[in-house]
């Protein structure tokens, strides 16, 4: 074998062998992984014995870790090796050397990384009156935290409330906490996802703060009469599935001193705090009650219908889909198409729009079959020109089953908006779609 080199002249014209080229193409330089047995790539001179050295530390000196060789057999000089004996986490160093020319390699740090991201949470001092506190910290990876608040003063209460952040430099500022927090205590954990899929996700310590009432109001300010408000999880709960009733309850000129349930309308209020824990035997639409009284004897009612699901009550099969096509700009939209298709016959279609600009306020369809398929059903009275401002809602129920809900919203210099959920059994009520 006849093994080539590429000659140059110095500056007396002497003729000088230049060694041939050795490079290692894979890991790339400064790449981080969670594979602790990495193999390499590169490329050499035909017909050379080819050794890497693999170094721990981010330099290719001290203790070789690992070293492997082979024969470059292949006329472009591509090469392979490993993979590698496991690998601890950490730096490493890697040069590829040949015996032609003894040249070598370019370094690459690599880095490998299997644990988990280290997240802190700093303690949040919310001033009194904050029902929204943001939160702080450090987290070593670049994905977003999340941050759970429990309710009670250790995290295995029930989840109350959620914050999220950005990381940027290694710390991390949070929005504020929704929903708002009742005066009460609370334990907060912040959680990070590891941008190495396969790595666990990193997770602090717990930390425990309170939310306390706002100042009193000056006695010359007539105080009114709290907010009661109320939130449930899970949002669609089944029969016997436990469901935590969480106040969110306000008053901004007197604290808050009592709570007060009722789980059925013509059920007494009982005394409880702010958070319920309950379930429900039978499906269908229960009406839940919370009242709040504040410290000036003063007391308001919030009424809420839990729509329970039956363990058998089915999504509407086939599931409709609501076509909605057009054209906007500043103004509005020019909707060109508004139909629904795929649904069972029998399923009652209702179109309802609201705001200045609708061509009428409400139609209502049944959908009928062809013998063969469910006819669709399109609305033309509603391809028209729709001005910003303007909200479309399109409810296809049918008795028994969970329906569609669609919302269609034009924007003044945007595009128009669109949501898109389930629709409880009575066909009247948008909710979250069973396991959303």
């Amino acid at each position: 074998m006849v093994l080539s080199a590429v000659m140059v002249l110095d500056s007396v014209s002497t003729a000088v062998a230049a060694p041939p080229a050795v490079s290692i193409t894979t890991p790339l330089n400064g790449s981080v992984s969670n594979n602790r047995t990495p193999s390499f790539t590169g490329f050499g001179e035909e017909g050379a014995v080819l050794t890497l050295n693999v170094y721990r530390g981010a330099a290719a000196e001290g203790t070789v870790v690992q070293a492997l060789s082979t024969f470059v057999f292949s006329s472009g000089g591509a090469w392979s090796l490993g993979p590698l004996k496991s690998l601890e986490d950490g730096t490493y160093t890697a040069q590829a050397s040949q015996t032609i020319g003894e040249t070598g390699s370019a370094t690459v740090i690599f880095t490998i990384d299997t644990a988990a991201p280290v997240v802190t949470l700093n303690s949040p001092e919310p001033p009194p009156g904050d029902v929204t506190p943001s939160f702080a910290g450090s987290a070593s990876d670049i994905t977003p935290v999340t941050v759970q608040i429990h309710a009670g003063a250790t995290e295995e209460g029930t989840i109350v409330s959620l914050a999220t952040a950005e990381v940027t430099g290694g710390s991390w500022l949070s929005t504020d906490a929704q929903p708002a927090l009742p005066v009460g205590e609370y334990t907060a954990v912040a959680t990070q996802n590891s941008s190495l899929p396969g790595n666990p996700a990193g997770r602090s310590g717990p930390v425990t703060f309170s939310v306390t009432a706002p100042p009193i109001i000056a006695p010359e300010i007539i105080p009114g009469p709290p907010t009661a408000a109320f939130t449930w999880f899970p949002p669609m709960p089944q029969t016997g599935e436990s469901v935590s009733l969480v106040s969110s309850s306000s008053d901004a000129s007197s604290p808050i001193t009592a709570l007060a349930w009722s789980l059925a309308s013509t059920d007494p209020f009982e005394s409880g705090g702010t958070v319920l824990s309950t379930s429900f035997s039978t499906p269908g639409p229960h009406a839940v009650r919370l009242r709040v009284t504040n410290a000036a004897g003063l007391a308001s009612v919030a009424t809420e219908t839990i729509d329970v699901l039956g363990h058998t009550t089915p999504l509407m099969q086939p599931f409709p889909v609501v076509r909605i096509a057009g054209t906007y700009n500043a103004k509005g939209v020019k909707l060109r198409l508004l139909r629904v298709q795929q649904m069972p016959a029998g399923a009652r279609v209702t179109v309802r729009c609201k705001g200045h600009g609708c061509p009428l306020k409400s139609v209502s369809r049944l959908a009928a079959s062809t013998g063969q398929a469910v006819a669709q059903i399109e609305f033309k009275r509603f391809e028209h020109w729709l001005p910003a401002g303007v909200s479309l809602e399109i409810l296809v129920a049918k008795q028994g089953e969970i329906g569609k809900y669609t919302r269609f919203r034009t924007r003044r210099a945007k595009p128009p908006e669109r949501v898109d959920m389930c629709l409880e059994t009575m066909g009247t009520k948008p909710l979250a779609c069973p396991g959303s």
